[in-house]
């Protein structure tokens, strides 16, 4: 009985110890496991740790780079604008307005016709306002219209040396209907002949304007309206220039 109950109590023992030692090598293997997991988290936070301070070194440079270029794209705008204020007050002191522009135009369209540019120039160099003119010469002309061939359609000037010719719009009378007479309101057109000379034909609303030359003399034509069916024709003759 004695022998029995000893083995029965060191079979307990040992199961105790056995089940203890069990417990300790659990507990340092979850120690071991909790300890890999610990030194794998930290591997990995310092990894995205350096991992974040390249990238963030990375988009330091980058921003860099862009703030420089943003600098130089403002200094290329300023430069631009500078630029550009420099040609519009260029523009504004080279290109001829007003009367100046008429005049380089009409300049540029007698160099354009043969004129040569000394005898242009002379002629700009002698004009002046005070001209040396004769008492000026008015005469009526009917014009035709699309209905109506008008004898007095034609006058001369100059002793006949200049011939006028006016061509105008037929008038409608208060149903709509043309009448013969020409419509004053309507555009008119002036046909000026010097005798062996070259036509100028002007066309517009009176009062119509319009000068030739003819051997060194300036004859100025001024058209109004006069009464019904007639205008009148008013001839300026100069010395020219």
């Amino acid at each position: 009985m004695t022998l029995g109950l000893y083995d029965s109590e060191r079979r307990y023992r040992r199961r105790v110890w056995t089940g203890f030692v069990k417990f300790i090598l659990f507990v340092l293997f979850v120690l071991g496991v909790g300890l890999f997991a610990y030194q794998m988290g930290i591997e990995q936070l310092k990894g995205r740790d350096a991992g974040l301070r390249d990238e963030v070194n990375q988009l330091s440079r980058q921003k860099g780079e862009l703030d420089l270029f943003v600098s130089q794209l403002q200094e290329a705008a300023r430069t631009a604008e500078a630029r550009a204020n420099d040609l519009e007050q260029r523009l504004q002191r080279e290109v001829p307005r007003g009367d100046l522009a008429q005049l380089t135009q009409a300049a540029a369209e007698r160099l354009a016709a043969g004129i040569a540019p000394d005898r242009l120039a002379f002629v700009i160099s002698s004009a002046q306002n005070r001209r040396n003119c004769q008492p000026p010469e008015t005469k009526r002309l009917q014009p035709s219209t699309p209905i109506y061939k008008s004898p007095n359609r034609s006058v001369g000037f100059a002793g006949g040396t200049i011939t006028v010719i006016g061509d105008g719009q037929s008038a409608r009378d208060g149903a709509g209907d043309s009448v013969g007479w020409f419509d004053p309101t309507a555009p008119l057109t002036l046909h000026i002949t010097p005798q062996d000379g070259k036509e100028t034909v002007v066309t517009g609303v009176l009062p119509l304007h319009q000068s030739v030359v003819v051997d060194n003399t300036e004859y100025r034509f001024t058209a109004a309206a006069g009464s019904r069916s007639f205008i009148e024709i008013t001839n300026d003759r100069c010395a020219y220039p």
